[in-house]
């Protein structure tokens, strides 16, 4: 599923550009795609405490594949936008189901083993997918379209042939009323969740809006910007391996810290930077980055047994907040300031991460439990 929606976000800035979209266009697509992921992120894991997991995550891979084969055959940016916003929308309603289902079928002592497997599947997908996006970008647009709608729908072939193996819905219900055996992480949830938001404006903010600085300002072809903005994945998939190579991240906060900085210099460093090696290295270490943060937030939000559904909605709405706020704040400054304006006011607001986070570091910590099995 990942590595079709990397085909995806990768194609569509580039036809949008073909099109004639302008800064302030772009923007506008990605941010009302978002804007509807949003809500049905927060819906979709609820929804699918009732009528099940599995469900709800076969018919959202049906609805992206369908929207990413369809823009193959986009003549306007105003018809790229509705597809867009039902790719994203069905990519909202796929990810919360799965990750409560991770949390569904893992016993205790299992979870955080688990939600590395998953972070691993997804982001290795991702960064092969992106390594492999310039080349079909070469062969057409319309290529990458199909291998994306292609991608999604064996996602629903695979979940479905899976389907057996999943936990029942008895079970969905038996474990939303157990009681909660795992560790309260109190302000690291939402210092892990504020990084997280600020990791998805960056990367909506690389994905959907450097590609029109690159070809305009920079005069780069369409293969060169997918080379570089793919490096955004690689370095979020080699994160993730050393993220879960063991807990060294866990109940800390100095990760958290780490992590807002490095985000913060990579996005200031494209304000300077022309060269497609050092960009492509910035856009790697703002990977890195998201991979401690987002790893953060998705484990300390499912450690608990209740409502997992709801916390995985909460996880996947910030994703949709992040890209909405990113591309509408970006597309804004970028039409009426200049086209790098974008990234300086990503680094401002990862710079505003660091204070908050300095803010209420002094908030009761996590409760200690050397003994928790997650």
């Amino acid at each position: 599923m990942d590595g079709g929606i990397v085909f995806l976000q990768t194609a569509m800035p580039l036809l949008a550009v073909r099109l004639g979209a302008s800064a302030i266009m772009l923007g506008t697509i990605g941010w009302v795609a978002q804007a509807v992921r949003l809500p049905v992120c927060l819906a979709s894991g609820h929804l699918s405490e009732r009528v099940g997991r599995a469900t709800i995550i076969v018919l959202a891979a049906c609805g992206c594949a369908l929207g990413c084969g369809l823009m193959a055959f986009a003549r306007s940016p105003w018809q790229v936008m509705p597809l867009y916003v039902l790719a994203l929308a069905s990519i909202g309603a796929f990810f919360a189901p799965l990750q409560a289902m991770i949390g569904d079928m893992s016993e205790r002592g299992q979870l955080r083993r688990n939600l590395g497997s998953y972070n691993i599947g997804w982001c290795v997908g991702s960064a092969v997918a992106a390594l492999c996006a310039p080349a079909l970008v070469r062969a057409g647009l319309p290529a990458t379209f199909y291998a994306g709608a292609g991608a999604n729908l064996t996602a629903a072939i695979l979940v479905l042939a899976w389907r057996r193996g999943h936990a029942s819905r008895a079970a969905v219900e038996k474990a939303a009323d157990s009681t909660d055996p795992y560790p309260t992480y109190g302000s690291l949830l939402l210092i892990a969740r504020m990084g997280h938001f600020v990791s998805y404006f960056g990367y909506s903010t690389i994905r959907i809006l450097f590609p029109k600085y690159a070809i305009t300002e920079l005069g780069w072809s369409e293969v060169m910007v997918a080379t570089v903005v793919a490096q955004q994945l690689v370095g979020l998939g080699a994160g993730i391996l050393v993220a879960n190579a063991s807990p060294w991240w866990r109940g800390k906060l100095w990760p958290q810290i780490a992590a807002q900085l490095v985000m913060m210099v990579c996005a200031g460093s494209v304000l300077w930077v022309r060269s497609p090696v050092a960009l492509g290295g910035a856009f790697f270490g703002f990977g890195v980055a998201q991979s401690v943060v987002y790893t953060s937030a998705l484990y300390y939000g499912l450690s608990g047994c209740k409502e997992r559904g709801k916390s995985a909605g909460i996880h996947e709405s910030l994703v949709a907040a992040g890209g909405v706020s990113g591309c509408l704040l970006g597309g804004i400054v970028a039409q009426s300031i200049t086209l790098v304006a974008p990234f300086a006011l990503l680094a401002g607001l990862a710079g505003l991460c660091v204070v908050a986070t300095m803010t209420i570091r002094r908030l009761p910590q996590p409760r200690r439990n050397t003994g928790c099995p997650c």
